[in-house]
């Protein structure tokens, strides 16, 4: 038998498993970690933008990750980072949705490979072929993404006269008719620029912003402030998208169970489950055994009893003594009072005997005068035939 604080601890610790696995279960898709070496705010390596998020939030700001299309609707600059699998019609679903509240969409610049050396990093291949990324922003080719040489300091113009920040010397810069530039590297070198009326601004040059930005402290403040500058006057976070990117919520009905407003009545099936469980553990116990109807020692002295009756064939001289323990049961059976001895109590089983059977008296006579085994069964059968049919 197990000690009974093992089997508490080994049920306890079962359905804590349980429900974690349920939980990570329902939540395996969000919780898909960033180290794949793409650029986006999950990533880690030199283009992706997760350095950027954590700067804000150590510097005491909101950092949000966005992966549904609800955490979007909000006044906060949201910063989209498209990749070269990202469609045009999604991209213009994307600025749907934003409906001219503060939008920043990043270009990416470099095609790169993963190095093999170390897991979530990744090795330049190259620039981002010019087609793929106007393709992204308008398929009617409205607008040029290009690479080019710049000068080593990007300004600020607009509402941004203030911005400075160190350029590299390869800058991808973007170029159409119904764009305001905002930050440039020289003469028509538009790093940054705000597309129509609306606020929202498309970044060509990923490397202001990226993890490769935020290993210069320079360039990692003016981050920061080209973010402030692009946010609403009234923000008080920055929302980063990642449905772009591949890592937006899947709703199921596993996940809402554990969500308002079904969370509640999942902790109450919960509770009334554990109490049910222990009102069936306190109610019944430990397991009963069945008791054994004789005695090992009395069912030895029994069998060896019977068994010299047999040997002197005197089987048939215990059918009065049956027929006695007949009598005691029956009388308290059927209630009868406590001073009916011998023949009164005889008389008193022969009233309840049925009018056509054999009386009480009758079968006890036969199975006294029994002469054999045949009808001492036979005798003892009849008694416990009439008995039955008393007490039913």
């Amino acid at each position: 038998m197990f000690n009974p604080k093992i089997v508490i601890a080994m049920i306890t610790a079962g359905l804590v498993a349980f429900a974690l696995f349920m939980v990570l279960m329902a939540y395996a898709g969000d919780l898909r970690g960033g180290r794949d070496g793409r650029a986006h705010a999950l990533s880690g390596s030199a283009v992706g933008f997760k350095g950027l998020v954590r700067l804000i939030t150590l510097g005491g700001g909101d950092g949000e990750l966005a992966r549904s299309e609800e955490s979007l609707d909000t006044e906060n600059l949201v910063v989209a980072a498209v990749e070269p699998a990202t469609s045009h019609d999604a991209l213009e679903a994307f600025i749907k949705a934003r409906a001219n509240r503060p939008t920043l969409i990043i270009l990416p610049k470099w095609q790169v490979v993963p190095d093999a050396t170390h897991p979530g990093w990744v090795k330049s291949a190259g620039f981002m072929p010019d087609f793929v990324l106007s393709r992204i922003l308008d398929e009617d080719g409205r607008y040029k993404v290009r690479q080019t040489k710049g000068t080593p300091i990007a300004r600020g113009q607009g509402f941004m006269p203030g911005f400075q920040a160190p350029a590299p010397a390869m800058v991808q810069v973007i170029e159409g008719d119904d764009l305001t530039p905002l930050v440039t590297a020289g003469t028509g070198a538009t790093l940054l620029a705000k597309i129509g009326d609306s606020p929202l601004y498309v970044l060509a040059e990923p490397d202001l912003l990226n993890n490769q930005a935020m290993r210069d402290p320079v360039r990692a403040k003016a981050a920061l402030t080209l973010l402030d500058e692009l946010n609403a006057t009234d923000a008080d976070g920055v929302v980063f998208d990642l449905t772009l990117n591949g890592f937006a919520r899947q709703p199921s009905a596993l996940k809402l169970a554990f969500e308002r407003p079904f969370l509640p009545l999942t902790l109450a099936l919960a509770v009334a489950a554990l109490l049910a469980g222990l009102h069936g553990a306190f109610r019944f116990g430990p397991a009963a055994r069945d008791q054994r109807a004789v005695a090992f020692g009395k069912s030895a002295l029994v069998e060896n009893s019977a068994a010299l009756l047999r040997l002197a064939r005197r089987e048939h001289r215990t059918g009065e003594a049956y027929a006695e323990l007949i009598r005691e049961a029956a009388a308290h059976d059927s209630g009868a009072h406590l001073a009916l001895r011998d023949a009164e109590l005889d008389a008193y089983l022969d009233r309840l005997s049925p009018a056509d059977r054999p009386k009480f008296t009758a079968l006890v006579e036969d199975a006294r005068t029994a002469e054999d085994r045949p009808r001492l069964i036979a005798a003892a059968r009849a008694l416990f035939q009439w008995k039955k049919d008393l007490i039913t």
